[in-house]
């Protein structure tokens, strides 16, 4: 584990900034569902959250913290914009996109939460 306050509270962040994503693609995928608007921002923002999801690899990488973790949540948000890319000319493999929301939003929740959990990086004595 890194002792890296920086490195943590990037990894922090990305997390954070990772969930509020997801949140948004919930938001954004009702909206599409119902015709308040099309699906472009939807896609859009999931681009976005796969880019996010690689930097928060770099970070994790980096800081020695929860890899393993990190990449499944690659994996799975890969797996998702696979489904919707798929699902548009394949509709049970596009509900599927749907289910694996619920995947992208688990394993980012619990990586989030493994981020804020547990001892808090060492920092360096001030000098007195």
């Amino acid at each position: 584990m890194s002792d890296n306050p920086a490195l943590v509270a990037l990894q922090r962040g990305l997390a954070v900034l990772t969930m509020a994503l997801i949140a948004t693609q919930f938001f954004l995928a009702g909206a599409g569902a119902f015709g308040a608007t099309s699906f472009d921002a939807h896609k859009t923002v999931g681009s976005v959250l796969v880019l996010v999801v690689l930097l928060a690899v770099i970070a994790a990488a980096l800081a020695r913290r929860f890899v393993v973790h990190a990449l499944v949540l690659l994996g799975v948000t890969i797996l998702q914009v696979v489904l919707g890319s798929v699902g548009a000319d394949e509709p049970w493999v596009g509900a599927l996109h749907g289910l694996n929301a619920l995947a992208v939003l688990g394993v980012g929740g619990t990586l989030t939460g493994k981020t804020f959990a547990g001892r808090e990086p060492q920092r360096s004595p001030r000098p007195a």
